[in-house]
């Protein structure tokens, strides 16, 4: 059971319109960012900004709106004032090949490193719940015949978006901060899922691999966090 009693007075969280940022927004008594109220809400304070918002767009006509989305509107906040900020970032800074997602995601943590108080960056692996968008996992749950790009050796690390708003009201209430790989304890591969949902899939040649992280440190903190992806995955499943 999710606990949504806001810890702080005043609690602003960006990118709603779908993913994280939207389940948290519907969870607790937030403000919420968007482009047209920024002016008045970059004008308050808060005691705790959660910065969920990213450009994570693969086909870019326009460089100077993944720089704005971005780092801009991140050195921007951070300049809110505010007791606690806390960016969600990503286990795909961790992948061996530089692309624009993970070099962008480096930049926006450094600025959070460099310029907010208190500040707790989550590298979260693959996030299961409500307010999901449709990629690879969905598809194999909710399609009738499930045709993927990604190989059945793709391999994932799955948490919970109930599971990062508990550790958060943790981490918000015992002023937890630095960089925490906020991960399972195993991975999980597609063709896994589809065996738990005993389902037969048509799957591509690209394999995709997590890197392999460990929840170790997380666990001391946050016990839920010693769950493989199998029983992260499993819960979800059951919930839906």
């Amino acid at each position: 059971m999710t606990d949504t009693t806001p810890l702080q007075n005043r609690i602003l969280v960006t990118g709603t319109n779908s993913g994280l940022g939207k389940y948290i927004a519907s969870q607790i008594d937030c403000a919420v960012l968007t482009r047209e109220n920024s002016e008045a809400v970059f004008n308050e304070t808060y005691d705790t900004i959660i910065h969920c918002a990213f450009n994570s767009r693969k086909n870019v006509n326009d460089y100077y709106d993944v720089v704005r989305d971005n780092i801009f509107l991140t050195k921007d906040l951070c300049k809110v004032p505010h007791n606690k900020f806390v960016f969600i970032s990503s286990v795909d800074v961790y992948q061996k090949e530089d692309n624009l997602y993970k070099i962008s995601k480096l930049m926006a943590e450094s600025i959070v490193n460099k310029m907010a108080t208190n500040p707790l960056t989550l590298r979260c692996s693959a996030i299961l719940g409500e307010t999901m968008r449709k990629n690879n996992f969905r598809k194999v749950i909710e399609d009738s015949d499930p045709d993927l790009s990604l190989s059945g050796e793709s391999s994932f690390n799955y948490i919970l978006q109930e599971d990062i708003l508990n550790f958060l009201n943790i981490a918000i209430k015992i002023n937890y901060n630095g960089i925490v790989d906020f991960v399972s304890s195993a991975n999980i591969t597609l063709q896994e899922v589809a065996d738990l949902l005993e389902k037969k899939v048509r799957f591509g040649k690209y394999v995709y691999k997590t890197p392999e992280l460990s929840s170790e440190s997380l666990v001391s903190v946050f016990p839920p966090a010693a769950l493989t992806s199998k029983q992260n995955v499993k819960k979800y499943l059951k919930d839906i």
